[in-house]
């Protein structure tokens, strides 16, 4: 298999540390609000990944944080009136059961910041000790000077990056925080430079280190963590004992966008996970993900999820008799998944499966993206299909029509002739 890595900028052969496992870390979501369709994105395509590696043998190890610290926990729990450990918990649940309703399922562990602080306060007290971090009043930072491979992995000039955060006892503008010092509630802990909270990168590589050691095989994340949370995880590992790369293959995968813009929650312009799911299925929704490369620009409309169900309905439509494997069309199939996981043209070789009637290979594949390409019975579709005659004949087209735009959503269209 061949992936593109945003660190080397080129697509490499996947060599991972140890010839049948490989260390998989994803950047889980701040759960201070229900997950988007951004989110979906991400976690669909590490998803597939996953479990294609693991169809090819490879035993996967695949670990995601939970950031269940941080200053919009903090803000929102104030707003709503709660703890902050019951917004989080809130928050966490709905996102695990969103990844449930996507068929997401490939996690080995999920990490909270808030179990992991005795590992984050120690790597903060090495970075001091390695003279790479200092302490001041407001809290302990990354000093960004003591390490000069900063800005490879985002190739952007120091000159030109901002800082995300003011603060005028830093050393330097760009320099982070590791350890923020204050009382922030319940989500305050003692350490040696005082009570407070870890910052946002430091939760990351101390969760990493943890499982993986100061260097595994892949990272993955969407395209706009790459600065400064990238860059920091890098800039605090490799620190450590100088270990470099701290991952070979950076994976990133491209912006969901609405109306040209991305889908963020700051821009207000995003479309919950929870409310995609009430119009499309599951298998619309990954199947419309996996028809753009990870890599490209998703745009996300009502027409382009209409389409895609009319893609994957095609699809069963036509995989209905058992000819056999079809052996050019397999080797389709995962010639696209090996080569940086080219999900638009593993999709064209389903096409081709399911018009030669390769059933097996269907399910098989199908279990790989997490989508049901076949019919497994027309028994309740005939079902449907009467109650809706009846319905019409009896002119109750509201009830009828919602049949109908349900059955859409899922994939099955119908098209009505006049009474």
């Amino acid at each position: 298999m061949k992936l593109y890595s945003t660190l080397s900028r080129t697509v490499e052969p996947l060599v991972t540390l140890h010839p049948d496992r490989v260390a998989l870390f994803v950047c889980g979501p701040t759960v201070y609000d229900y997950s988007h369709l951004g989110h979906a994105r991400t976690y669909v395509v590490f998803d597939v990944l996953a479990k294609y590696l693991r169809w090819n043998g490879k035993e996967v190890f695949y670990l995601q944080n939970i950031t269940d610290v941080d200053d919009k926990i903090i803000n929102r729990a104030k707003e709503e009136g709660v703890s902050q450990s019951e917004l989080a918990r809130k928050f966490e649940t709905e996102y695990l059961r969103d990844m449930k309703s996507l068929g997401i399922d490939a996690v080995s562990y999920y990490a909270r910041a808030t179990t992991h602080i005795p590992e984050i306060i120690d790597q903060v007290r090495r970075l001091v000790d390695k003279g790479v971090a200092y302490v001041t009043d407001t809290g302990v930072y990354f000093n960004l000077d003591t390490f000069d491979r900063n800005g490879e992995l985002s190739g952007q000039e120091r000159a030109k990056r901002k800082s995300r955060v003011s603060d005028s006892s830093k050393h330097n503008a760009l320099d982070f925080a590791l350890w923020k010092l204050g009382e922030f509630g319940e989500y305050t802990w003692d350490s040696p430079w005082g009570r407070g909270r870890p910052g946002w990168h430091i939760e990351d590589t101390a969760i990493s280190e943890k499982y993986f050691g100061q260097q595994y095989d892949m990272h993955g994340g969407g395209l706009d963590l790459i600065f400064p949370h990238h860059e920091a995880e890098i800039a605090q590992m490799e620190s450590l004992e100088g270990k470099h790369p701290m991952v070979r293959y950076w994976l990133h995968t491209g912006f969901l966008t609405v109306k040209g813009e991305k889908m963020s929650k700051s821009l207000g312009n995003f479309i919950t996970i929870r409310d995609a799911l009430k119009t499309w299925n599951k298998d619309v929704l990954r199947y419309s993900i996996l028809l753009s490369h990870y890599r490209s620009p998703l745009q996300a409309t009502d027409e382009g999820f209409a389409n895609a169900a009319k893609g994957l309905e095609h699809i069963r439509a036509i995989a209905t008799k058992d000819k056999g494997a079809d052996a050019e069309g397999r080797k389709a199939f995962t010639d696209a998944m090996e080569t940086d996981l080219n999900t638009p043209m593993a999709i064209a070789a389903i096409q081709r499966l399911a018009g030669n009637g390769d059933l097996e290979a269907l399910r098989e594949y199908g279990e790989i993206l997490g989508i049901n390409f076949l019919r497994e019975s027309s028994a309740p579709l005939s079902v449907l299909e009467d109650i809706r005659a009846e319905l019409r004949a009896k002119k109750q087209f509201e009830v009828s029509d919602l049949i109908r735009d349900r059955m859409a959503a899922a994939g099955i269209h119908i098209t009505d002739k006049r009474l």
